[in-house]
């Protein structure tokens, strides 16, 4: 019920800012833009929904993209029978969290020139290396893939394609998966309105993920007291193996 109301509110707006001429004439609404993250919690599933001012071959593309920062990839290699991580690469500036969808495949609706400057799909992110790595350009290419299979596999990037359901060439409704392990922060949420190759419209939006409950409480002692909580968590790590060890013994 909810969402048909939002859905009713949607088109009234559309329907207004298409008499008014209005130079974007796309809306767009979420199902839920504030997600708390509890110890007990399994993932979310967003349903965005909106109208747009399109005609037949129209294309929707939705990009939704967690905060930045420090992404690390690590190599692997087989050490005296054991696997060990023997090199990692940090990436300073890649989105912690990515989810595209689409209404058919990307490379139907951009060229590459497009999608390379737009920054749309997973291989066309202008991530960077932490300054002073000195590798040849082959292996970066060789990291840069391990750093979208690592984050594919972790299910923090997706690509879904096909995904964005258009009706009449005028309403559009998708879903926003959040994995158990999605980080915290402000989500940014972009849809963009393209014909033949052209942006026509976009809209934007935000998903606030935030930390709710004893995991909130915890969150917060690790990052204003971080010294003392890592102490803390050796110690702790230290008294368990020391009570697992007596336990051991006595049996």
């Amino acid at each position: 019920m909810k969402n048909a109301f939002q859905i009713i509110l949607l088109l009234f707006v559309y329907t207004y800012s298409s008499n008014s001429r209005a130079e974007n004439n796309l809306v767009a609404d979420l199902s839920q833009d504030n997600v708390k993250i509890s110890t007990d919690f399994l993932g979310a599933k967003i349903l965005l929904f909106g109208a747009y001012d399109g005609i037949k071959g129209d294309d929707i593309i939705v990009v939704v993209s967690g905060p930045k920062g420090l992404v690390t990839v690590q190599k692997k290699e087989k050490v005296l029978g054991v696997w060990v991580n023997t090199k990692k690469i940090n990436y300073i500036n890649a989105p912690k969290y990515l989810h595209i969808a689409s209404n058919k495949d990307i490379n139907e609706i951009l060229n590459y020139k497009t999608r390379k400057i737009s920054e749309i799909g997973l291989n066309n992110l202008n991530v960077r290396m932490q300054p002073g790595e000195k590798i040849s350009t082959k292996e970066e290419e060789e990291w840069r893939k391990a750093l979208t299979r690592n984050m594919l596999k972790s299910k923090l990037w997706s690509l879904d394609e096909n995904s964005v359901k258009l009706n009449k060439n005028a309403l559009f409704r998708t879903y926003v998966a959040l994995p158990s392990n999605v980080p915290t922060g402000i989500f940014n949420v972009k849809i963009l309105h393209y014909r033949n190759n052209t942006l026509i419209s976009k809209e934007r939006s935000t998903i606030n993920v935030s930390k709710s409950g004893m995991s909130a409480e915890i969150y917060n002692i690790a990052q204003d007291y971080s010294t003392l909580y890592g102490i803390f968590a050796v110690l702790l790590a230290v008294l368990i193996g020391w009570i697992t060890n007596i336990i051991f013994r006595k049996i």
